[in-house]
């Protein structure tokens, strides 16, 4: 069974650190183990899932304790008042003047596709800094303004960069180590107690032994 750490609790909102290759609600098998299902074990009750993260991807996803909190979290989603800031090591040099992203994303027979104009709802938009770089790879923060699923994968697929490990939109790694993605912290204002929130998930162990290995 996948080991899912908690970041952060309290009375109505509860932080679970992803790991990779586990999908954050039930599936068309319903025998697959979930994140959804192993927080609500660990916390002993029923939990409203607020947002999901791609099965490869790792890192912070956030669910709901109380009815209290669920419209509110809810808003801050649909209002963009939540900040998620992702790490992500890309094949090749990233240049240092590409800040941003932007393309329209939609399903074409499905697979998701970015496009250079399409339906304001298909709009995605993504903020990019280089961290690191190196000739063969390089280490980016992520910031998303749209949530479009697959975003981030294909915005740097659109720059000639894949995210490594990427099986769907770049080369899986042979040894089936996980995509080079992950949610590391996300930061809202808590809307019952109006406290700052920063969660931040820790880099999982094969990022050092694989992914930063030979990132300057």
């Amino acid at each position: 069974m996948a080991d899912v750490k908690i970041l952060f609790e309290d009375e109505h909102i509860v932080a679970a650190d992803k790991p990779a290759f586990l999908p954050v609600h039930v599936t068309l098998d319903p025998s697959r183990p979930h994140l959804q299902a192993l927080v609500e074990k660990i916390c002993g009750q029923k939990l409203t899932l607020f947002h999901r993260l791609d099965v490869d991807t790792t890192g912070v996803v956030l669910l709901g304790k109380t009815e209290a909190i669920n419209k509110p979290m809810t808003e801050l989603f649909l209002n963009r008042e939540i900040e998620k800031v992702y790490w992500a090591v890309v094949d090749g040099r990233w240049l240092e003047s590409w800040h941003e992203v932007k393309t329209f994303i939609r399903k074409v027979g499905g697979k998701w596709m970015s496009f250079p104009k399409g339906r304001p709802a298909e709009r995605a938009h993504t903020r990019f800094r280089v961290l690191k770089a190196a000739p063969e790879k390089s280490l980016l923060e992520a910031k998303l303004e749209t949530g479009k699923t697959h975003q981030i994968r294909l915005h740097c697929l659109e720059m000639g960069h894949a995210v490594l490990g990427d099986r769907v939109y770049g080369k899986a790694d042979p040894n089936g180590i996980p995509l080079a993605l992950h949610a590391k912290t996300v930061k809202f204002i808590h809307p019952l107690t109006q406290k700052t929130l920063l969660i931040e998930a820790p880099l999982p162990s094969y990022w050092n032994e694989k992914w930063l290995r030979g990132v300057n």
